[in-house]
């Protein structure tokens, strides 16, 4: 059952703006780090600022507050700075919800192939993929550029792995699950439509890891699934990619012209298709 948390303070005189400014930051770093359903400030009739916190329940609160020292990060500095006066916290828990559903993170299987183990992506993964999101090679062809920070990766990996609409899966080797190489990805498009992406850290290409990991999500997305077209687009220059995906069947569909604005500029984008029945005809 959901849970929720009601916070008070009194703000010293002039520091609203400077507040409210961190309190967002602190929101969001905690909503990214932790999946909570994000929170609410108000400011009363009294002066007195009010937020209101949402949670999944409350073991993932102590969890949160329990694996981040929140309170050493900047934003949390400045928001005890502007505080002139605390009062006690209000937990809550929620007996009726009348507000709009909350889709949840779809499930995830292990996979396996003859090399890999397919698993989910956890955030215990970050340390693994750093060294690729943060290297200018590997991040040249990304939507944005290099990560420069292991805080920054774990931001990115909590988007994939809390959302409502991505399948993500650490490719690792069975003798060494912990260590992740990088990740292939469905994200669901329309009823019966996935797109697929990959990654794959500096040390680990050119072994057909990446290759090997996504046939097995084309099967499972076709089978399982039973998605009638996976897609993925590609930059034009990107040929280790493009080889990837020729190697796997998709058929060029397309090129979209100025598709990206990345940290390199304006690019095209290369559409590449594969139907479900193209692999049952081969």
């Amino acid at each position: 059952m959901t849970d929720a948390v009601l916070y008070r303070w009194k703000l010293k005189p002039g520091r609203e703006a400077e507040f409210k400014t961190a309190w967002t930051e602190g929101t969001r770093r905690i909503h990214a780090a932790c999946g909570s359903y994000g929170a609410i400030l108000h400011r009363g009739e009294d002066g007195l600022y009010w937020s209101y916190a949402a949670w999944p329940d409350e073991v993932a609160r102590t969890a949160c507050f329990a694996n981040h020292d929140w309170f050493s990060q900047d934003c949390f500095k400045t928001m005890q700075a502007c505080i002139e006066e605390r009062f006690d916290e209000i937990r809550l828990g929620v007996t009726e919800d009348a507000l709009e559903p909350r889709d949840m993170a779809p499930d995830v299987p292990v996979l396996t192939t003859d090399r890999l183990l397919l698993r989910p992506m956890t955030l215990k993964d970050a340390e693994g993929v750093y060294p690729g999101l943060s290297d200018d090679k590997t991040m040249t062809y990304w939507s944005s550029g290099p990560l420069t920070s292991l805080e920054a990766v774990r931001d990115y990996l909590t988007w994939n792995i809390r959302s409502a609409t991505l399948r993500c899966w650490t490719i690792a080797k069975p003798d060494a699950p912990n260590d992740a190489l990088g990740w292939a990805i469905l994200m669901n498009r329309r009823v019966g439509v996935a797109e697929v992406g990959y990654f794959i850290r500096p040390d680990s290409t050119r072994q057909g890891y990446v290759s090997e990991a996504v046939e097995r999500l084309l099967e499972y997305g076709f089978e399982a699934l039973d998605l009638r077209r996976i897609y993925a687009d590609t930059d034009p220059d990107n040929t280790g990619s493009i080889a990837v995906l020729t190697k796997l069947g998709f058929t060029l569909e397309g090129r979209l012209r100025d598709e990206w604005e990345t940290h390199i500029g304006v690019r095209d984008t290369l559409l590449f298709g594969l139907l479900k029945r193209d692999r049952k005809n081969a």
